[in-house]
C-alpha cells in the first residue's frame, strides 16, 4: 500500500498479515473429517456435539478463510484506487498499470504453479483417505498435462491449490477497476454507498453467471476503493464507541456466513470490513487497533502474499504423507490435536519457504514491475 502514514501502513500491513495466518488456520482445520461430517465448512456450529467438536468449531470460527478473502478483497480495492492515483489515465498509463499489476502477482503464482505441475509428473497419482474430508479430496484431482498447466497459467482453470481462484477475481478486478476508479473520482460519498448497493444487487442478479462467480465479489473491491472518502468519519469515531462495537463487527464478521451462505454472508463480512479496515487505516485514535501494529504481524503482514499461495501446497503434501504412512493414527477421536498440529508444521514450514520467496522471487518481480511500468508510461 502506498500511503504517506506509516502509522497506516504498518496497522495495515498488520491486518494482511493476521488474515494470512487465518487463511493458514482455517485449511489447517478442514483436513481430516469430523465423524458423520463430510465436510465441516460452513456447518451450523449447533450441530455439533462433544467437546472435541465444539473446540473444532470454534477454530474455524476464528479462523473464517472466507471472512479473510473478502477483507482482502477490500484491501486490494483500497490499494489498487491509491496505484490509479498516480496513473495518467491514457493509453500508455493504463497499459503501465495493468503491466505492473500482472508482473506483480503472476511470478509467485508462477513458481507455485512449476513446482506442482513437478510434483504431480514425478510419483504423484491422486489418492483419497479413508479419514480425509471432501474439501481435502476435493483437490489436486486432475491430470497435470501441458494443456492443464497452460489453463491454469491463464486462470482458465484454478486447480492448484485453494486459493488460486482469488487470483484470478484479482485480475479480472484489475482490468475492471479503472472504470470504477473514473467513477469513483466523479462522485461523492452517498452517491458511492448507492453504486456499491446496486454492485451487490448485480452480483445476485446479472453478474451471478453460472459456473462463473468471479463477477460477483466486484462490489467488495468498490467499498475497498471508496474508503478514503470516510477517512474524517473514521477518524472522529472515539474509543468508547469502538471498543465495545468492535467485537460485536468481529462477531458478525466471522460467523454470518456460517448461518447463510457464502454469497449473502458476503454482503456482511464486507459490510463490516468496511468499517474494521477504516478504524485501521483512518481511525488514528483507535488504541484497540494498535496490536495490529505489532512485529510479528508485520512480518507476516510483509510475506503475507506469498504465505498466502504457499501454505496450501505445504499442508497438502504434509497431510498426505501424514496419510499414507500414518494409516493408524486416531484421526476420529483426535482430529482436534491433529489439526492443531497440522496447523503449526505446515505454517511454519510455510513460513520459511515464503520468506525465501518474498526475498529472492516477490521483491524482484516489483522492481522489474516499477521498470517496465516506467518504461511503458515514457511517452
Amino acid at each position: 500500500m502506498e500511503n504517506n502514514k506509516q502509522s497506516r501502513i504498518g496497522k495495515l500491513d498488520g491486518l494482511r498479515g493476521l488474515l494470512s495466518l487465518i487463511v493458514c488456520l482455517n485449511h489447517s482445520f478442514m483436513v481430516v473429517v469430523i465423524p458423520t461430517f463430510a465436510s465441516v465448512w460452513q456447518q451450523n456450529p449447533l450441530i455439533f456435539h462433544g467437546l472435541q467438536s465444539k473446540i473444532q468449531q470454534l477454530f474455524m470460527f476464528i479462523g473464517n478463510g472466507g471472512a479473510a478473502v473478502t477483507l482482502f478483497f477490500l484491501l486490494s480495492g483500497l490499494v489498487i484506487g491509491q496505484s490509479l492515483a498516480h496513473v495518467n489515465m491514457n493509453l500508455r498509463g493504463l497499459l503501465s498499470f495493468l503491466a505492473k499489476r500482472i508482473i506483480r502477482l503472476y511470478p509467485v503464482y508462477l513458481f507455485i504453479l512449476v513446482l506442482t505441475a513437478l510434483y504431480m509428473r514425478f510419483g504423484y497419482s491422486y489418492e483419497t483417505f479413508p479419514f480425509s474430508s471432501s474439501w481435502y479430496n476435493w483437490w489436486m484431482n486432475f491430470q497435470m498435462t501441458l494443456k492443464e498447466f497452460i489453463l491454469n497459467f491463464f486462470f482458465i482453470h484454478a486447480y492448484v491449490g485453494g486459493v488460486t481462484w482469488t487470483l484470478r477475481v484479482i485480475l479480472i478486478a484489475s482490468f475492471i477497476f479503472p472504470v470504477f476508479y473514473l467513477i469513483n473520482k466523479k462522485t461523492i460519498w452517498w452517491m458511492d454507498v448507492l453504486l456499491g448497493a446496486f454492485l451487490i444487487y448485480l452480483s445476485f442478479t446479472l453478474l451471478n453467471i453460472p459456473g462463473f462467480r468471479d463477477l460477483r465479489y466486484l462490489y467488495m473491491f468498490y467499498f475497498g476503493l471508496m474508503l478514503p472518502k470516510f477517512q474524517k468519519m473514521f477518524s472522529l469515531i472515539p474509543n468508547w464507541l469502538t471498543i465495545p462495537a468492535l467485537p460485536i463487527m468481529i462477531i458478525i464478521l466471522l460467523g454470518f456466513r456460517y448461518l447463510t451462505n457464502e454469497y449473502t454472508g458476503g454482503v456482511a463480512e464486507s459490510i463490516v470490513a468496511f468499517f474494521i479496515i477504516g478504524l485501521a487505516a483512518y481511525g488514528n485514535k483507535v488504541s484497540i487497533m494498535n496490536f495490529l501494529d505489532g512485529k510479528v504481524l508485520k512480518f507476516f503482514g510483509k510475506i503475507s502474499y506469498s504465505l498466502y499461495l504457499i501454505h496450501y501446497s505445504v499442508l497438502y503434501v504434509i497431510s498426505r504423507l501424514m496419510f499414507q504412512n500414518y494409516p493408524n493414527l486416531p484421526y476420529q477421536n483426535n482430529y482436534l490435536l491433529i489439526h492443531i498440529v497440522l496447523f503449526l508444521l505446515s505454517t511454519v514450514i510455510a513460513t520459511g519457504i515464503s520468506l525465501l520467496v518474498y526475498k529472492y522471487i516477490e521483491l524482484p518481480s516489483h522492481t522489474l514491475a516499477k521498470n517496465i511500468g516506467n518504461k511503458i508510461s515514457q511517452e
